[in-house]
């Protein structure tokens, strides 16, 4: 599929791996000399690339196998298979907040919502990378309950939460057809504008069913 877990991930590099001396006794040539492993080749605008003369020596036929690999020049947009992901902010009175308008040291809400596309039973990860210009603050403010205006929100917990420097991740196990909420609160701690990554949310065992939100620029002023 076009899509691997982390497992699978992980089987493939291992298959690689044993594989590799089995290339040297297949009589497969590459640029003229034997290979130590997988070719690998960065590849750049600017870069004149030079072809790869590949030669089959031996007596039996042998696949060959190209994969690439690339980042888009452009954001991509919001999207999904299996479920829907958005990502909205709140004051701490319970208001809906712009983070492309605020200023050093507003802590906001970070609300990140998934909507499965009927009834799944799956192992998720929702990711939710920060903005240079945000920080978590305050891990077990939500948690303890602490914000009676935001009483409406009654975030799940999830098996595992990570409150990282650079991210948010959860893991979360969900089975039933109704959305489910997660909630932390960021810091605004820099001046200026910023990017703002697309949250995430994936399948562990079956990737294939996964959603992003839109990427977005924050704003922070003095």
């Amino acid at each position: 599929g076009e899509y691997v877990s982390t497992q699978e991930a992980t089987w493939s590099l291992m298959a690689a791996n044993a594989l590799i001396d089995d290339l040297r006794e297949t009589g497969i040539m590459i640029n003229g000399a034997l290979p130590d492993g997988p070719l690998v080749r960065v590849l750049s605008d600017d870069v004149t690339v030079q072809p790869v003369k590949v030669a089959n020596t031996g007596t039996d036929e042998t696949e060959l196998t190209v994969t690439t690999f690339g980042v888009p020049e452009g954001n991509e947009p919001a999207g999904g298979n299996g479920y829907a992901i958005t990502r909205e902010y709140y004051t701490m009175e319970g208001a809906p907040a712009d983070p492309a308008a605020v200023t050093v040291g507003t802590r906001l809400v970070t609300v990140i919502t998934v909507a499965p596309f009927g009834r799944r039973e799956a192992r998720l990860i929702v990711n939710d990378p920060l903005p240079a210009g945000f920080e978590i603050d305050n891990p077990n403010l939500l948690q303890g309950g602490d914000i009676r205006a935001l009483e409406w929100l009654d975030p799940v917990r999830g098996e595992n939460a990570e409150f990282r420097s650079e991210r948010f991740i959860a893991a979360v196990d969900w089975r039933s057809d109704q959305a489910f909420r997660l909630a932390y609160v960021v810091r605004a701690v820099s001046p200026g504008a910023f990017h703002h990554p697309a949250a995430s949310v994936e399948d562990m065992y079956r990737p294939q069913y996964r959603a992003r939100t839109d990427t977005g620029r924050i704003v922070i002023s003095q």
